[in-house]
C-alpha cells in the first residue's frame, strides 16, 4: 500500500542516523527512498508517524537499491505499534478503491509466524519492491544450505547459535527463532524446500532437545570431550580446533575468575575471528574487570554489539562497565537500549531511575533526535 505523501521515517543502523521518505508500506515491511542504503541483511531500527500513532519497529534490509532506496522486513514491533499500523491500513484499504490500489507494484512476502508450527497469515505482505521476493528466496535457500552443511559438521552448539556458556532460556529462544524461520509448515508454496528443511527441523529439533535438557546437555558435552572435539560427524578445521580450545581453557579461567589469563585465550580466539560477537563480548567483560583494560573493554563491548545489536546480556555487562567507569550518560544510554529490547527488564528499568537526574539533557525536537537520542 502506497504510504500518505510525505511520510518520513527516522532511522538507525550501524552509525548512521537519518531520515528517508517512505514509498509503500504493509504489515510486514516497507520500501524507503535512500541513496546510500544499508547492505541486504542489515538490521535497522525505524520509528514512523501515522495518522493512528506513532509507530516503532526493528527490521532487517532484504532488498536495495543503490542511488535509489530499500525495502525492509519488520522483525520485531510491540503488539501496540502493530495495532497502530493494522488500523491504518484497515482504513487506507477500506478508503481506497479496488482500481487504486497499486498491486501491480507490491509481491506479497510472508512474515514470520509468531510460533514454529503455526503456517503464516496471508494478511502479512512486505511492501518491497518487484525484485525483492526473488532476491529474498535465494537468501532463504542460502541460509537452508548453510545450515544443512553445519549439521555434518558442526555442533549443536553451533546449528543452534549459541554457545556452551548460554543458559537454557537463550537455548530455548535461539531455537523458537530457528523454528520459526525454517519449519517446512511456513513455506508450502515452495514444494523443491519441503524435504531439505524437513531433514534440517529434524536435527534443530534434536539439539533443541538435547541442550534444553540439563542431562542431556551434560552428556553431550561429556561425548564432546571424549571424542576431543566438538563435531557431530567430521572433523573441523584447524581454525576451529583451535579456536574452541582457546575458547575452552579461556572458560577454565573464566570460572575460577582469573580474568588476566582468561584475556590471554580470549584474545586469541578474537583475533582468528574477529567478526564473531561472542568473543568481542567475552574479552570485554574480562578487560573490564582490570582498571588499565577498561578503555579497551568499551571498544570490544561497541564493536560485539554492532555485530549483534540485539543480544541482551552483553549490553547489559556494557552497560554495567560504564557505571563503575562512571559514565552514567552512556551508561543511561545502553539500558534505554535494553529497555527496547526487552520492555520487561526490571533491572534496566531500576537502573534508568537511578541515573535519571546525571543522564538527563537538552531534548533534540528532531524525530531522529527524539527516537535515538544524544550521545554523551
Amino acid at each position: 500500500m502506497r504510504a500518505p505523501k510525505g511520510t518520513w521515517v527516522a532511522w538507525k543502523s550501524l552509525g548512521k542516523t537519518t531520515t528517508s521518505r517512505m514509498e509503500t508500506m504493509g504489515l510486514g515491511g516497507l520500501y524507503l527512498h535512500d541513496a546510500n542504503p544499508p547492505a541486504e541483511g542489515s538490521t535497522i531500527e525505524l520509528i514512523f508517524n501515522l495518522p493512528t500513532g506513532q509507530v516503532r519497529a526493528r527490521a532487517i534490509v532484504r532488498n536495495t537499491h543503490p542511488g535509489k532506496g530499500m525495502g525492509m522486513q519488520f522483525v520485531q514491533m510491540q503488539p501496540e505499534d502493530r495495532a497502530k499500523l493494522h488500523q491504518f491500513l484497515s482504513r487506507q484499504a477500506a478508503e481506497a478503491s479496488p482500481a487504486a490500489a497499486p498491486a501491480a507494484n507490491l509481491r506479497g512476502v510472508n512474515a514470520p509466524s509468531t510460533t514454529p508450527h503455526s503456517a503464516n497469515s496471508a494478511g502479512l505482505q512486505l511492501a518491497l519492491s518487484p525484485r525483492s521476493s526473488e532476491a529474498a528466496r535465494i537468501r532463504f535457500e542460502k541460509d537452508v544450505k548453510r545450515l544443512i552443511e553445519l549439521t555434518g559438521k558442526g555442533t549443536y552448539y553451533q546449528l543452534l547459535e549459541v554457545t556452551s556458556e548460554s543458559s537454557e532460556s537463550e537455548v530455548k529462544k535461539s531455537y523458537y527463532n530457528l523454528a520459526r524461520k525454517f519449519h517446512p509448515d511456513n513455506h508450502m508454496g515452495n514444494r523443491d524446500l519441503i524435504a531439505p528443511l524437513k531433514d534440517l527441523m529434524v536435527m534443530v529439533s534434536e539439539a533443541y532437545r538435547t541442550l534444553g535438557n540439563e542431562e542431556k546437555r551434560a552428556a553431550y558435552d561429556k561425548r564432546l570431550a571424549a571424542m576431543g572435539g566438538f563435531s557431530m560427524h567430521r572433523e573441523k578445521s584447524e581454525t576451529a580446533e583451535s579456536i574452541e580450545e582457546w575458547h575452552k581453557r579461556a572458560n577454565e579461567f573464566l570460572r575460577a575468575k582469573n580474568f588476566v589469563g582468561s584475556v590471554v585465550w580470549l584474545r586469541k580466539c578474537q583475533e582468528a575471528a574477529p567478526e564473531q560477537a561472542l568473543y568481542r563480548a567475552l574479552l570485554a567483560r574480562s578487560l573490564g574487570t582490570i582498571p588499565q583494560y577498561q578503555r579497551e573493554a568499551i571498544e570490544h563491548f561497541e564493536k560485539a554489539i554492532e555485530l549483534d545489536p540485539w543480544r541482551e546480556p552483553v549490553l547489559v555487562h556494557f552497560a554495567e562497565l560504564l557505571e563503575r567507569m562512571e559514565l552514567p550518560l552512556r551508561a543511561c544510554e545502553v539500558y534505554s537500549k535494553i529497555m527496547e529490547i526487552n520492555p520487561t527488564n526490571a533491572a534496566a528499568r531500576e537502573r534508568l531511575a537511578a541515573l535519571g537526574n546525571a543522564a538527563k539533557g537538552e531534548k533534540n525536537p528532531k524525530l531522529v533526535s527524539q527516537f535515538f537520542g544524544r550521545k554523551g
